[in-house]
């Protein structure tokens, strides 16, 4: 059984989407916060080239820089393929498994440069081969940028917007991913540099 330790931790607060669904948020402690040297550190490690995924108007390029480490993430019909962990990641990893969720294995990192109009759309994650139950813990270093969650086809005037500063952590329960999406939209006002780090649980083995 995996052990998700944030609903009793007075690390986050619960934010109730609606009586069935909910969301938490949090902050990484002090030591653990980015540097502006190791925040250049973890930028310089973004692909040169965009990944591309398959919408159903054909293959597009994603308006963000994209790597997986640890474990392969699919999604919209392509493979992100893995690397080893970095050593810079392991202590993110390292604390939100001992925080929010012991299962956690695999990491998604998207650098956003405002400069470039970067964004990412609402949208679900993909679940494939995802631990069951398992929740989508997601770090913000750099500019601050909106994090809008929707209800799933739901009606409009329903979002909830949360500011993801430098250092907050959101936590997403497994059961809120299917029922809301959630993006980082376009902001002409956004003309810095961000990077996310999003942790996710899956079944298999994963790349040290």
């Amino acid at each position: 059984m995996t052990r998700s330790l944030y609903r009793t931790s007075d690390r986050f607060t619960c934010h109730l989407l609606n009586d069935m669904h909910d969301f938490w948020e949090g902050n990484l402690p002090e030591e653990l916060r980015l540097s502006q040297e190791q925040f250049e550190k973890l930028w310089s490690l973004h692909p040169d080239d965009y990944h591309t995924i398959w919408m159903p108007t054909g293959p597009v390029k994603t308006p963000r820089w994209q790597q997986a480490y640890g474990n392969d993430y699919v999604y919209t019909g392509r493979t992100n393929k893995a690397l080893p962990i970095p050593a810079i990641l392991r202590p993110f990893l390292e604390w939100s498994r001992e925080h929010v969720c012991d299962a956690l294995v695999g990491i998604l990192v998207n650098w956003y440069d405002g400069r470039l109009g970067h964004y990412i759309g609402k949208h679900r994650d993909s679940t494939k081969n995802m631990v069951h139950g398992a929740p989508i813990v997601t770090i913000s270093f750099g500019e601050e940028r909106i994090f809008r969650l929707r209800p799933w086809k739901g009606t409009a005037g329903t979002q909830r917007d949360f500011p993801a500063t430098d250092g907050a952590v959101f936590v997403m329960p497994y059961e809120t991913n299917l029922a809301w999406t959630h993006e980082v939209p376009k902001s002409a006002r956004c003309t810095g540099r961000r990077i996310s780090v999003t942790l996710r649980a899956f079944n298999g083995s994963a790349k040290s």
